[in-house]
Parts: C-alpha cells; sequence; structure tokens
C-alpha cells in the first residue's frame, strides 16, 4: 500500500503549530494557564480560539486514518497490543515525570504554593484532586496536555470491534460505501451532524471523548475509498473558505451563544454550524495536503518519526521556560517571540537525547531503531514503487478530456 505522505506532513505540522499556541496561551485573556504574563490579549484569545475550532480534531482524522492503514498490516491482536505500549506507556511516564513539573508551577504562580518540587513529589501533593480552583493549573493532580494521548487510548479502545468488523469482507464494503458517500460535498453535513451528537453525549471524564471518537472514525472512513480525497483536493479552497468563515463567525458569536437558552433549538443551530465548521476546515486542510504535500523528504523522515516524542514533551518545556521568561523586563511580544524560541530549541534538544537511547525511546512511545529503520526503508521502497504507478496513471489520465475546547 503506498504510504501518505500527505497525512505524515499534516501531523508534523499540527504538532509544530502546538509551539505558537501554547507559548501564546500564557498571553491570552479568559483561559487560565500553568503561567500567565502581567498584561493579557482578548485578541491573542480570540486567535486560540479559531485554532481550536479545528486544531485537535484534525489529529484524531489524521490518527483515524493512520489506523485504517495500520490495520492493513497488522493483526487486531497487534494493533491493541501496540496501542498500550506506544500510547499507555508514555502516558503512565509522562503523569509521574512530566505533568509535575508543570502542575508544581501552576501551584506557585497561581495560588502561592511555597514548598520545593521535592516535597511537592514525596509529600504526595501534585496527586491532590484541585477541583476547587479549578483544576491543575493551580497545583495538583491532572494529566496536561496528556489528555490527547489518553482520549486517543480510550477511542481506540471503544473502536476497535468496529474496526475488526470492518476487515471483513462485509465490514469493508460497508466502511468503503460510507467513505464515497462523505465524498459528495452534500454529505458533509451528515459529518457535521454525527460530530453534533458525538458532542452533545454524556461525558463523565470531561474529555470530550464522544466527540473525538467521531472524528477518529471518520478519518477511518475517509481514506477506505479514493473518491473521498479526490473530491477533497478538487474542492480544497471551497471548503477551506467555508470553514475559515465559519470558524471566524464562531469565535466571534460566542456572546451570542451564551445569551441563547440551553438546551433551545437556536443554540443547537449555532453549535451545528459550529460542528459544519470543524469539518470544513479540516477537509480543506487534508484537499491542500493532498494536492501540495503528497511528497517525502528527509525532512519529513526526521520530524515524522519525532513529533509523537516532540508532542510529549514541548508544553512541560513551555512551562517551565515561561516561569522565567515572563519576569523579564520585556514588552509581551518580545517575551512571547523568546519563549517561542527558546521551547522549540530545547524540546528538539531533548528529543536528540530521547531518539538515541534504547530505553526512552520505548518510555516515548517509539519504535526500537532496528524496527524503525525497516519501516523507514519499507516506505520509501513503497512510495518508489507508489510514485511509477502514479506518473503511469497521469500519463493515462492526461488523454482524457466544538468546536474543541481551548487545549
Amino acid at each position: 500500500m503506498e504510504r501518505k505522505h500527505y497525512i505524515d506532513w499534516l501531523r508534523v505540522l499540527a504538532v509544530l503549530l502546538l509551539f505558537p499556541f501554547h507559548t501564546l496561551r500564557v498571553f491570552n485573556a479568559g483561559d487560565p494557564f500553568y503561567v500567565k504574563a502581567d498584561h493579557l490579549s482578548m485578541a491573542v484569545s480570540a486567535l486560540l480560539g479559531f485554532i481550536s475550532v479545528w486544531h485537535m480534531p484534525l489529529l484524531f482524522v489524521l490518527a483515524g486514518a493512520s489506523t485504517y492503514f495500520a490495520l492493513h498490516k497488522r493483526s487486531t491482536r497487534q494493533y491493541l497490543g501496540e496501542r498500550f505500549l506506544r500510547l499507555g506507556v508514555p502516558l503512565v511516564f509522562g503523569f509521574f515525570v512530566l505533568i509535575p513539573p508543570q502542575t508544581w508551577i501552576g501551584g506557585r504562580f497561581n495560588s502561592g504554593y511555597s514548598g520545593s518540587y521535592w516535597h511537592y513529589l514525596t509529600s504526595g501533593d501534585f496527586l491532590v484532586y484541585n477541583v476547587k480552583d479549578g483544576g491543575d493549573y493551580y497545583g495538583g493532580f491532572g494529566i496536561g496536555h496528556l489528555w490527547f494521548i489518553l482520549v486517543l487510548l480510550i477511542v481506540a479502545l471503544l473502536v476497535l470491534p468496529l474496526f475488526a468488523w470492518g476487515r471483513s469482507a462485509r465490514g469493508a464494503a460497508f466502511v468503503k460505501g460510507f467513505s464515497r458517500r462523505l465524498s459528495h460535498p452534500a454529505m458533509w453535513l451528515l459529518a457535521a451532524f454525527l460530530l453534533f451528537v458525538g458532542e452533545a453525549l454524556p461525558d463523565p471524564s470531561g474529555l470530550q471523548t464522544f466527540y473525538y471518537l467521531v472524528f477518529f472514525v471518520l478519518g477511518f472512513a475517509i481514506v477506505a475509498d479514493d473518491r473521498f480525497m479526490r473530491t477533497a483536493e478538487r474542492l480544497r479552497w471551497h471548503a477551506l473558505g467555508g470553514g475559515l468563515a465559519l470558524s471566524v463567525w464562531w469565535v466571534l458569536s460566542g456572546s451570542l451563544r451564551d445569551g441563547l437558552p440551553d438546551p433551545s433549538v437556536e443554540r443547537a443551530a449555532l453549535v451545528f454550524l459550529g460542528m459544519l465548521a470543524s469539518w470544513l476546515m479540516i477537509v480543506g486542510l487534508l484537499g491542500l495536503g493532498k494536492r501540495y504535500l503528497d511528497r517525502t523528504s528527509p525532512v519529513l523522515a526526521y520530524l515524522s518519526e519525532g513529533s509523537y516524542p516532540v508532542y510529549i514533551l514541548h508544553q512541560t518545556v513551555i512551562v517551565v521556560a515561561a516561569f522565567s521568561i515572563v519576569g523579564l523586563a520585556a514588552a509581551e511580544p518580545l517575551q512571547w517571540l523568546t519563549l517561542l524560541v527558546v521551547s522549540v530549541a530545547c524540546t528538539f534538544a531533548l528529543y536528540e537525547v530521547v531518539r538515541r537511547v534504547a530505553v526512552t525511546r520505548f518510555l516515548f512511545g517509539m519504535r526500537p531503531k532496528r524496527k524503525a529503520a525497516r519501516a523507514t526503508a519499507e516506505g520509501a521502497a513503497a512510495s518508489a514503487a507508489g510514485g511509477d504507478a502514479a506518473l503511469a496513471g497521469r500519463a493515462v489520465d492526461g488523454g482524457v478530456g466544538t468546536p474543541a475546547q481551548m487545549h
């Protein structure tokens, strides 16, 4: 099966976008964070609200698409074991090693916690569930940015029986048929409706699990038949234009939504438009990726392998750096630029250590070096074969005339 390089590129770019996003969380008004600057900006809040409409949903769609291809090369049992290793191990490791520095700083900065970091760990203060003050931004128990890994693990387990059925002849036919239907733009309304239902379902975890589950399943389905991606590529600017307009409207209409009764038909209609905004943005971005990014390179090979450990590392680095940088005698734009540069440099420096040591590769969900090298070689061979086939195909064709909450 030919590797879809645009999926790798979009995943890499979505992870890299987390650096400006989470460094800006230090400077936006209206939302708590582990560290905040002295002067906060509503304009930055609006920008982050716009990104939140589609950013994490895109990552879940890409995860679902990757699962479709993974299940063509692995048995259900192999896939399940791999999920526990690549998601469960980093989640446990991150909870005990990477999250406590963030919550300790949050406690010191936001709620006056005075204990040392060593005391914070040994006393068990990092396990205290801080409901009263608003969660782990104020110290205590939390999973920080690792919520994405937890939700991805839960979603993978919930949908595995459905995906296993999709491997049968009858199931595969159903998935392909659903994918073909979604390739019609009118059916994008159905996708928005499914997202609306997923967002409305009660979720005791508070992590919007069912909402992201729908994105994951849609991602699995859309790559089952090439027609969806051909449509997304052909209508990329239309989808992106509609998604941009609705996403901007969603951000600007917050006070209008908040003023409506909940539940009410009017509020439900506005939320549905928000779901449509998310889906149109994703379709547009997939189409752009398919059109302009479906090619490999040494840069992609490096960043693709590193995107997951970089995700796991980045927010801890940002919070630790921000704790010192916000105290500098400099304007907020200069503070943000300094924080961005320092965070990117330190995160990738740590990644260079992680990727060279077998133990840390395991703890960060990376494949062993030999398996990673073999997978890269196999991917390159498949890409070369696929490229020849694509060139031949073009020659023949040439003759024929809740959006998510702030994360």
